[in-house]
């Protein structure tokens, strides 16, 4: 227990370093002194503006974005034993990705009411996704095959993929820039509106995981030993699928294609927790931290530029997706 507290506070510590970066950073940089005056009610006018309204949303929504997305790939993982499985893999996200796109393109506009209604319109495509890979990978002696979910995901993942590239041919230079910018899985345009689209979501979806925290336990063992413990198999792997959508969708329809979170933060979080009810909050805290970081590194990698935090992501989650499968051969 003691151990296990201590991994804690080292994650909680690490947590706060990266939000204090993330919040003092930018083109209006804020030294600790100005930071700390600012929260407590003494800054400019300039300063609260950019800390409160501008800083303090986007980092928020990072974390709640990250940890979505990093609980969402632990339940893949549990209910495929795949380590190779995550959203984006998956298609989860490209199918809400390009339904955000159509979304976008028809309201030309990501900001004010029209962001309340976007994580809809994302579970729209997610949901489509998944009733692809259902259908694709059921056998009606079996019920859903892992492997072939895995595989049905990558193909459907890839045929949206090349449709959305095809579908930016069609786009004026303005929507373009708007589309790129969106895909690149950048959190820079955030609001307060977006953090209160993201986070009635993980209000919902958590509790429900973490009461059924015992049920993913057991689905990480072989099929006849869960059904021989009277868990219904098919029916928890259809609702924990559901579930990763309803975390993963509004997590890309407020930040855009940030992967490989899912696929990285279940990995670490699996070497150093055990069992699912610590899993889960330790998933939301590392995966919410890891893009608030990508995010504070974007702003200091290129002078004057920010490269969007899922493009740095990616360069962290690329070469550990190669070593898993290298891994896994």
């Amino acid at each position: 227990m003691v151990k296990l507290r201590w991994k804690f506070i080292i994650i909680a510590i690490i947590l706060l370093l990266g939000f204090i970066y993330s919040v003092s950073t930018g083109q209006s940089s804020l030294s600790l002194q100005e930071l700390w005056q600012t929260v407590l009610g003494n800054g400019t006018p300039r300063q609260e503006l950019v800390l409160f309204q501008f800083r303090i949303p986007r980092m928020i929504l990072g974390f709640l974005v990250g940890g979505a997305l990093a609980i969402a790939g632990m339940l893949l993982q549990a209910i495929s034993r795949n380590a190779l499985a995550d959203p984006g893999i998956l298609g989860i996200n490209a199918g809400a990705g390009l339904s955000m796109m159509l979304f976008l393109l028809l309201q030309n506009s990501s900001t004010g009411l029209h962001t309340y209604v976007q994580p809809l319109y994302a579970l729209l495509g997610g949901f489509i996704v998944v009733a692809l890979l259902f259908m694709l990978s059921y056998d009606r002696n079996q019920g859903i095959i892992p492997i072939r979910l895995i595989y049905t995901g990558i193909a459907v993942a890839a045929a949206i993929s090349a449709f959305m590239i095809v579908l930016t041919f069609v786009l004026d230079p303005s929507q373009y820039q708007m589309i790129k910018v969106w895909l690149a899985g950048n959190i820079g345009n955030s609001n307060w509106s977006h953090v209160y689209a993201m986070l009635p979501w993980l209000l919902l979806i958590v509790p429900l995981l973490i009461r059924n925290h015992l049920i993913l336990d057991v689905l990480r063992l072989n099929d006849p030993v869960v059904i021989s413990l009277g868990v219904s198999l098919n029916k928890y792997r259809v609702w924990f699928l559901v579930c990763s959508v309803l975390l993963a969708a509004p997590a890309v329809a407020v930040s855009g294609s940030i992967g490989f979170v899912g696929l990285v933060v279940p990995h670490l979080v699996r070497r150093l927790f055990r069992g699912h009810k610590i899993m889960i909050p330790a998933c939301l805290l590392i995966g919410g931290g890891l893009v608030v970081i990508a995010d504070a590194l974007g702003k200091m990698v290129v002078a004057n530029t920010e490269i969007p935090a899922g493009v740095i992501v990616a360069l962290i989650g690329a070469p550990y997706f190669l070593y898993l499968l290298i891994k896994s051969e």
